[in-house]
């Protein structure tokens, strides 16, 4: 069978870990370029890929699928604005404010980043973007600058108003906006990737490592810090803080972002656990002393009589073991996850959240097990469920992993669905 001579050439070339998003994903793409070329057998589509780096080109266009929006997840852009308009400023660099968007998809982080730093007061003179994406259709799709409903997620859409001008097909950014962003094609891990660009102080690389095995993670990371700045800022994804175990970064101490300061020596008695598995150390399973099953919310804000207080509402308490994974302190963040569990019971972020931090410091067993008790809690739960199911493929359970896989894909649409609903009443 050709498949895994044709997963190994993607790893190769792009980095992807087919285990990330499924065996049968890259299967349907190969066999819809395939038909595309009127190829019948494998074996020769895989000649024709190792011969055509075009072909390959358009194989690596159909497996990525763009999953972005504007000012996703707002905390990593609150905290630019704050960097730029307080830190960057005093560090006396000259020139403008340099920032990289890698990889930029179809443009909605780039744009993004621009929208945020003019709201927060800068001059267009006083910084500049690039963006640089693997997909030209991507590119291309980024420079039209012309977007639909499912690139405009929350309740806060102000943004757009400001930006955009309604067209018969969405809407348009408009052209300041786009002609601030300059966008190249391409590959991270490509020997001399952007070697003749000037350094930049802040790099946005989200949600790209989790798609690739330790050993590739390790080189994009040597790329990245070849381009950033000694004293840079680095964004990863919520999921990828993990990876910086040991490297010469510290977070930027703004929650939720999953901002990384370069050149910052963590204390030896803070620093994260190490991700190599001989120095890995455990930690204890959680043992809520409430019984791992749903109950009413009332049963914990209205404690019995015999009970001299209300249990309390330790919401923040998660807030803050998100912020310490953020930073790295995977220990902290499971014991405060862990004391959620004991007080208030069962709840699914709390399980997600522990399983986010066994999965960081390498225990997927674990992991698994807490993320299929939040399911049991909130069965839509879309990050538990994305995250099962690349746990799943890595195990080797590819048909349970499509199964989730799916499970996640209809968890999103009705999150779409519900976003526009809320869109159209506003």
């Amino acid at each position: 069978m050709s498949l895994p001579a044709i997963e190994q050439l993607l790893k190769e070339t792009m980095g992807l870990n087919s285990a990330s998003i499924g065996s049968s994903a890259i299967n349907r793409a190969v066999q819809q370029r395939m038909r595309e070329r009127d190829i019948a057998q494998p074996e020769d589509y895989l000649l024709r890929l190792r011969g055509s780096p075009a072909e390959l080109q358009q194989l690596i266009d159909l497996v990525i699928v763009p999953e972005t929006w504007f000012f996703r997840d707002r905390h990593p852009f609150v905290a630019l604005a704050r960097y730029a308009k307080e830190s960057w400023k005093r560090t006396g660099r000259p020139g403008p404010l340099r920032i990289l968007s890698v990889p930029c998809s179809t443009g909605e982080e780039p744009y993004t980043i621009v929208m945020t730093l003019l709201d927060a007061g800068l001059t267009p003179n006083d910084f500049q973007v690039d963006a640089v994406d693997i997909s030209e259709p991507n590119l291309h799709r980024a420079r039209g600058g012309l977007y639909r409903e499912h690139s405009f997620r929350g309740d806060d859409l102000a943004f757009r108003d400001r930006y955009f001008l309604r067209a018969e097909q969405g809407y348009l950014l408009q052209p300041e906006i786009r002609n601030h962003v300059r966008f190249h094609h391409a590959n991270l891990l490509i020997a001399g990737f952007m070697s003749d660009s000037p350094l930049f102080d802040v790099v946005f690389c989200r949600n790209l490592l989790i798609y690739f095995d330790r050993a590739t993670q390790a080189q994009a990371l040597q790329v990245l810090e070849r381009l950033l700045h000694p004293q840079g800022l680095l964004f990863l994804g919520h999921a990828e803080a993990g990876v910086l175990a040991g490297r010469d970064f510290a977070s930027l101490e703004h929650p939720q972002s999953f901002a990384f300061v370069r050149g910052r020596k963590r204390d030896a008695d803070s620093a994260p656990m190490p991700t190599a598995p001989p120095k890995r150390q455990r930690i204890p399973a959680p043992a809520p002393k409430q019984p791992l099953t749903p109950r009413p919310f009332a049963s914990v804000a209205h404690a019995p009589a015999k009970t001299p207080a209300p249990a309390p509402d330790n919401r923040g308490d998660l807030d803050t073991a998100t912020r310490l994974a953020d930073e790295g302190h995977m220990v902290e963040a499971a014991t405060l996850c862990e004391k959620h569990l004991q007080q208030c019971g069962p709840d699914a972020q709390a399980f997600y959240l522990l399983a986010i931090v066994r999965q960081a410091v390498g225990e997927p067993a674990e992991a698994e097990a807490l993320l299929r008790k939040a399911l049991y809690l909130d069965p839509s739960h879309y990050e538990a469920l994305t995250h099962l199911a690349v746990l799943l493929e890595q195990r080797g359970d590819k048909v349970n992993a499509e199964l989730v896989r799916q499970r996640a894909q209809r968890s999103h649409g009705r999150r779409q669905d519900e976003a526009a609903q809320r869109a159209d009443k506003v």
